[in-house]
């Protein structure tokens, strides 16, 4: 049986509705992005933030940048032409390791015995809410304190996750 899928928890939890919605909007409009651009900029661009009227994207490196930069007026109006609240783009350079949009498909994160107690900890005292289920189903998972893998960076990295205030 496949454990229960992420999205099920956070639809459930109406204090997180905001941030599911900007998340899907960000989302939406990053794909936008990615078929407005020539196709070999597509995979090294990722959209990062939406603030206010203006979509913050990602570059690989400062050359991709230079390019996005030249698109972002003619991006800016193609979004607001397809009826989105954008008005502008801002590029950012996302430098070491942007695997771009094909590689954000896994990472892979090694936990440090100090992060998988405190992971332990905050299990405890969410107790049998649907998060502190979903956290301690996760932990109990052969591979927990090896490796875990996640959907949601735009690079590929075995490097540490970051420490948690209890292993400094």
């Amino acid at each position: 049986m496949a454990p229960p899928r992420i999205d099920r928890y956070l639809k459930s939890g109406e204090a997180l509705q905001p941030l599911v919605a900007k998340a899907r909007e960000i989302s939406m409009l990053s794909r936008r992005c990615i078929y407005f651009l020539p196709p070999e900029l597509r995979p090294h661009v990722v959209g990062a933030n939406l603030r206010g009227d203006m979509l913050v994207i990602l570059a690989a490196n400062p050359a991709v940048a230079a390019k996005l930069k030249l698109l972002a007026g003619p991006l800016g109006d193609t979004l607001l032409k397809q009826g989105s609240k954008v008005k502008g783009v801002s590029v950012r350079v996302q430098p070491s390791g942007f695997g771009g949009i094909a590689a954000s498909q896994h990472k892979l994160a090694v936990l440090s015995p100090g992060a998988i107690s405190a992971l332990e900890g905050l299990a405890g005292r969410l107790g049998d809410s649907p998060a502190g289920k979903a956290l301690a189903r996760m932990l109990q998972q052969p591979a927990a304190g090896q490796s875990m893998t996640s959907s949601r960076s735009p690079k590929r990295s075995s490097r540490k996750a970051s420490t948690t205030p209890s292993d400094t």
